[in-house]
């Protein structure tokens, strides 16, 4: 776990942890929490331990058995600056997404930072900061999406803005159903002299029909569509 390995940082950086705090930029008691898993530990905290102590960030992140430790604190300051650089930390979901009333992305727990490669998340959404800042990665529930998305398979969704004022047709989105819920689904806007209706239909042909709703009247479409999923073990366009 995340934890574990961040205790073994601490422990083998032989600092008291007011003195680790500090060189990471929290407080004690935050540090003490991020330790114990009481809070998830920031982005922003994270690279710094692996810039201050010479951690690889796939060993802290995803305990890759490969990293060798003592290599690792061997390298130079600049090795280590590419290294951090090299990577963008996206947040693992632990709890539920859904909407809040004015279409903002709204979830609780983020149960762990997933590393991946920027050139490729540059190749996937583009080189803009503020699109990485909106990635969030999430483990789907349900099998409406089988055999192309599995039940308990890690998907990569892309919640800004500009991904939830339009709907590319027959895309596969995270979406706010009529009942409440959230799923993922491929949608069809469509749209008539009454109003705009979203259709959604899912890949396990068997178990789930197709179905489509009107948008209430003085909703924005990202009042429905949370953002489009990018990359499940294989990338979406």
């Amino acid at each position: 776990m995340l934890t574990d390995r961040l205790k073994k940082v601490i422990q083998e950086s032989g600092l008291p942890l007011s003195r680790f705090a500090r060189q990471t930029g929290v407080s004690k008691n935050t540090l003490v929490n991020y330790r114990d898993g009481a809070t998830s530990p920031s982005a922003e905290f994270l690279e710094t331990v692996c810039r201050e102590f010479s951690v690889n960030p796939g060993w802290l992140l995803m305990g890759e058995e490969a990293v060798n430790m003592e290599r690792d604190i061997a390298c130079s300051s600049q090795d280590r600056f590419v290294e951090r650089e090299d990577y963008s930390l996206i947040p693992l979901l632990e709890s539920r997404v859904t909407g809040g009333p004015d279409g903002e992305i709204l979830y609780e727990e983020i149960a762990d930072y997933y590393p991946f490669k920027r050139w490729w998340v540059e190749k996937l959404v583009g080189r803009c900061p503020e699109k990485h800042k909106n990635l969030i990665l999430m483990r789907v529930r349900g099998d409406s999406m089988s055999p192309t998305i599995n039940q308990g398979e890690i998907a990569l969704v892309d919640t800004s803005e500009g991904e939830r004022v339009q709907v590319l047709a027959g895309r596969i989105y995270l979406a706010i159903l009529p009942d409440g819920t959230v799923a993922l689904k491929r949608l069809v806007l469509t749209g008539d002299q009454e109003g705009l209706r979203l259709a959604c239909l899912s890949d396990n042909t068997a178990n789930y029909r197709p179905f489509e709703f009107p948008l209430a009247s003085g909703k924005q479409l990202k009042t429905y569509v949370l953002g489009r999923v990018r990359w499940a073990g294989k990338e979406f366009d």
